[in-house]
């Protein structure tokens, strides 16, 4: 399965090593995982002001592990960077060592969505050579030697900040209360935020109540691939609540239905992303009803996954025999960067 959200991933790896504890539950607050859209109505990824503090939580709440900034956002680049150095030639060997770095600064690595700058967190140690520091990138599944000056300096650039560090000498089997809680708080079942971003961010740019240039919409619509990836969350939901019960996943007929509606969700805003830009080059107005279509399908779509996600979830309740915490159900404000 694709991974899909590098803090995630990188906090997720020390999980996946540990025998009889398994990392996919954390992917529940994946698929509605937060993002921002600016006061001049662009989507992206990550901001300024993006802390994880909720992903922090549960994963203490989860796996017993503290996750501790490290970063000062109140400090200057170099003082961070020393910290970094402290942090990573100083590591414990059951420390883990996170940091933010622009991957566009650093060409001999994958950068898949060719973006600039790409914000994108990976974890270091040092390597027998002073110079070198190996990095591991669980998201994009790579890891290597690489130059720590290049390193230093991709970390530098003005759109990563962030780092984090972690233990992992006491992660513990997560209860199924705990993992249920979570999957409640994850759940919005009555609206999809990304979806709903998408259509208040085409409407900010077309038709009458327009307050940006349409020329300006292929640039806030830019990230829709990063983000839309992260539906692929859903597929690690429905495997782990099958497995967990007993019953096979891979390979199941329903279970590789529910992985083909979860592909199409994910394509069809790569195909929105598309018309949108068709509808700029082509200056032709039918194309606006086209893209609000697809946005009511990718409701439709995603209310449907959702929902059977959610039986199976109250399958895996009654298995385990557990109380029923109800799922979120009130609008998450988007956060708009001052």
């Amino acid at each position: 399965m694709i991974k899909v959200h590098c803090f995630v991933s990188c906090v997720c790896e020390i999980i996946k090593r540990t025998p009889g504890v398994d990392h996919r539950p954390f992917y529940f607050g994946v698929w509605d995982a937060d993002f921002s859209v600016n006061d001049e109505m662009e989507l992206s990824y990550h901001s300024p002001h993006t802390r994880h503090n909720e992903f922090r939580d549960w994963y203490k709440l989860l796996y017993g592990i503290s996750i501790e900034p490290w970063y000062d956002h109140d400090a200057d680049k170099e003082t961070n960077i020393q910290t970094l150095v402290s942090l990573v030639e100083n590591r414990p060997s059951d420390r883990q060592v996170m940091v933010m770095l622009d991957l566009y600064r650093l060409p001999e690595r994958e950068n898949k969505f060719h973006q600039n700058p790409f914000p994108h967190y990976v974890m270091l140690e040092t390597t027998d050579n002073p110079d070198e520091w190996f990095m591991s990138d669980p998201d994009f599944r790579w890891e290597g030697v690489i130059p720590k000056a290049r390193i230093l300096e991709s970390v530098r650039s003005p759109a990563a900040a962030g780092g984090f560090y972690f233990d992992g000498l006491n992660i513990r089997h997560t209860p199924a209360e705990t993992v249920a809680a979570y999957f409640a708080q994850c759940m919005k079942t009555d609206h999809n935020p990304f979806t709903d971003a998408l259509r208040r961010i085409l409407r900010a740019h077309t038709g009458p109540d327009a307050r940006q240039p349409l020329a300006h919409l292929p640039h806030a619509f830019r990230e829709i691939p990063v983000m839309a990836i992260r539906k692929y969350a859903y597929e690690h939901a429905f495997a782990w609540l099958l497995e967990d019960q007993g019953k096979q996943a891979e390979g199941a007929p329903w279970f590789e239905a529910i992985c083909e509606d979860i592909e199409r969700l994910v394509k069809t805003y790569t195909q929105i992303q598309f018309r949108a830009l068709k509808l700029l080059m082509s200056g032709n107005n039918d194309l606006l009803a086209s893209v609000e279509q697809l946005l009511d399908e990718q409701d439709e779509r995603e209310f449907a996954i959702k929902a059977s996600l959610l039986a199976l979830f109250n399958e895996w309740q009654r298995y385990r025999d557990i109380g029923v915490p109800h799922a979120h159900t009130e609008q998450a404000p988007l956060e708009v960067l001052p």
